[in-house]
């Protein structure tokens, strides 16, 4: 007489290799990553199974093939002394098919994350326990795919721009409480995935460029009354960028400013921030001028630009203080978001009511309702506020003019 215990064990067993095999499949392999670098107990094994997966298949189909058998065979034997072999059949198929399949399946496929804690450890034990068995299949497996021509490639683990995000994302939410800064600086690595240059630019109305035609001496003052360290240099119009003119070359005594210039870059608006910085990278070179969809200069961008959308505002150290605002003309101004709200209003002759808010971006906040973005306006007063600089976290600059 067959034991029923071997019957529900072979059951149970069944159910444990196909819900392994799923949650396997299922679970995200940056996570399991990430666990690992947060010492998780379970990770490390887990980890060596995503890295030799043929570890891990053979693993559960071995397993599983052998409680399939083993129950088909007991309950065979026990049921039939009860019922008709016909019933029999079809009871262990609707059997086989919820319990050993299905279940176990859909159970791991929506807890992956959870199943595959509790699993790695029997599962490492399997592996351990049939590993003889193991070598062998494969051995034969491999040998019959050889004599059939087929070549099994090197196993190829690659990172998807998905699986990228979420490590980030995990890493994120891991540190951002006892490192705000690493936080911060994670978040603009994505950010800046999904950034175009457009986004990062300084745009055509606030670029500080020189005519091919000007004067050594005048250059020399506009690198002194801007302090830039590099200037796009224009033939006739700024649609027509031929070059820039590095304030280091000065010291080379040039004859003309035409001696001084060098090529530059040109990049369109619709390119992401991410390739534009390893282009930089490859090129050895720190600033592009950005172009429209029509061959107009549209904007101007450089490694800083891409680097502040990572870490924030950088300041020179050469500063004595942040710049907070910049006049473009008689009536225009280019101000940064951050400026306080007293000398916002010092500026502009007490135009801005006060409120709950300590800054220009808080103001702008408070009356959009959300986080604007590049080239929103808001009409306040006889005042036209225009941001030009801003991520999907902040307001950086903005263009305020006085009608």
């Amino acid at each position: 007489m067959v034991d029923l215990t071997i019957i529900i064990v072979s059951l149970l067993m069944s159910f444990f290799f196909s819900g392994a095999e799923t949650a396997f499949v299922s679970v995200n392999k940056v996570r399991v990553e990430v666990w690992r670098r947060h010492r998780e107990r379970f990770a490390n094994i887990l980890l060596d199974f995503v890295k030799n997966p043929e570890k891990f298949i053979y693993t559960t189909l071995i397993g599983n093939n052998i409680f399939n058998v083993a129950f088909a065979s007991f309950a065979t034997i026990y049921f039939n002394t009860y019922l008709r072999p016909e019933v029999t059949l079809v009871l262990l198929i609707l059997v086989t098919l919820m319990i050993g399949e299905i279940i176990p399946k859909t159970v791991a496929r929506s807890l992956s994350d959870v199943v595959v804690r509790k699993i790695v450890f029997p599962l490492r034990f399997f592996f351990l326990l049939f590993k003889p068995l193991i070598w062998l299949v494969s051995r034969i497996s491999e040998s019959l795919l050889t004599l059939i021509g087929y070549q099994r490639d090197e196993l190829r683990l690659f990172f998807s721009d998905k699986d990228i995000k979420i490590l980030l994302t995990e890493s994120q939410n891991m540190v951002k409480q006892n490192d705000p800064v690493e936080g911060e600086v994670l978040s603009g690595i994505l950010n800046l995935k999904e950034l175009w240059v457009r986004d990062a630019m300084v745009p055509r109305t606030e670029i500080i460029a020189v005519p091919d035609t000007v004067s050594l001496d005048e250059v020399k003052k506009v690198f002194k009354k801007y302090g830039f360290t590099r200037l796009p240099v224009y033939h006739k119009a700024l649609d027509n960028i031929v070059g820039v003119v590095y304030l280091k070359d000065l010291f080379l005594e040039p004859n003309t400013v035409k001696e001084m210039v060098r090529q530059v870059m040109f990049v369109p608006e619709s390119k992401r921030c991410s390739e534009l910085l390893k282009d930089f990278r490859e090129n050895n070179v720190s600033i592009a001028v950005v172009i429209d969809e029509y061959g107009g200069t549209a904007g101007l961008i450089t490694t800083e630009d891409l680097v502040e959308e990572l870490f924030g505002e950088i300041e020179d150290e050469d500063d004595e203080q942040e710049v907070m605002y910049r006049q473009i003309d008689e009536k225009t101004y280019r101000v940064n978001a951050r400026i306080e709200f007293d000398k916002l209003n010092e500026l502009f002759d007490n135009r801005f009511p006060e409120g709950e808010y300590e800054t220009l971006a808080g103001f702008l906040l408070a009356h959009l309702g959300h986080i604007p973005r590049r080239d929103e306006t808001l009409e306040f007063g006889d005042l036209k506020m225009t941001v030009t600089s801003a991520t999907r976290l902040k307001i950086q600059w903005v263009k305020i003019r006085v009608n």
